[in-house]
């Protein structure tokens, strides 16, 4: 009895962990803190890198408005959102901060590309053109390293939607709505609206159309992005 154990149930439990492993990929959740003390990045419009400390972080209505820091050489500085196009800090809130290093380790180690070195410690936002509010933001990217066809954002208008206080989520450790990326087009995607959107966004990929294509649910949302990029990500088409 056990060298059967051995020889067959420890294989196959091995085997059970690994597949619920990628089967379950789940997106970041939403980071509102961030440190003053370890280094970040931005990257203007103009194209400019600047490596940076965090020194102030103004936010209205959950949106970024502006960031203060200092340069390496000690230089202060003040930049607006919208004069930015990327932006790199790291997180301050210890527990979403090991969410965002064990996210980001397990995807390494299924996908093809190595997730940056940057991208295991910092909170990537982007500035993104919104058609629903209309309005330019930064958004936070809550899909690093699995993103090449689809970046899914944290949707920071979710409380003004729902009307029950920010953050809220539905089941699955999922929000109620995420901006989303696709074919250089942002769109604003809600639970209630997933089934009907789901063939335009991912159709293009016939592995993810076989598997899930007749049992769309929203709570798969992070393994259809994750299958996607994985199956049918040879070219980007942010």
């Amino acid at each position: 009895m056990s060298r059967f154990f051995t020889l067959v149930v420890v294989p196959f439990i091995f085997w059970a962990l690994s597949v619920c492993s990628v089967s379950a990929q789940q997106f970041l959740p939403s980071i509102q803190l961030f440190s003053g003390k370890k280094p970040g990045y931005l990257v203007l419009k103009s194209g400019e890198r600047i490596e940076f400390t965090l020194d102030k972080l103004d936010r209205k209505k959950g949106l970024i408005f502006q960031v203060a820091g200092s340069t390496p050489d000690g230089q202060k500085f003040k930049y607006e959102a919208d004069q930015i196009q990327e932006l790199g800090l790291a997180s301050a809130d210890f527990a979403k901060f090991l969410s965002l290093q064990e996210s980001t380790r397990s995807v390494a180690r299924m996908q093809r590309n190595k997730v940056s070195e940057s991208m295991r410690d910092l909170v990537i936002f982007y500035n993104e053109r919104l058609d629903d509010p209309k309005r330019e933001a930064l958004l936070q990217l809550v899909n690093p390293g699995f993103d090449s066809q689809i970046r899914v954002y944290d949707d920071p208008f979710s409380a003004e939607t729902m009307s029950v206080g920010f953050g809220v989520q539905v089941s699955g450790g999922l929000e109620a709505s995420y901006y989303v990326k696709v074919r250089g087009q942002v769109i604003r995607l809600k639970k209630r609206n997933y089934v009907e959107m789901f063939r335009p966004l991912f159709d293009s990929c016939a592995p993810v159309m076989a598997r899930y294509g007749k049992d769309i649910a929203w709570r798969d949302f992070g393994d259809h992005v994750f299958m996607l990029d994985q199956e049918c990500g040879g070219i980007e088409v942010k």
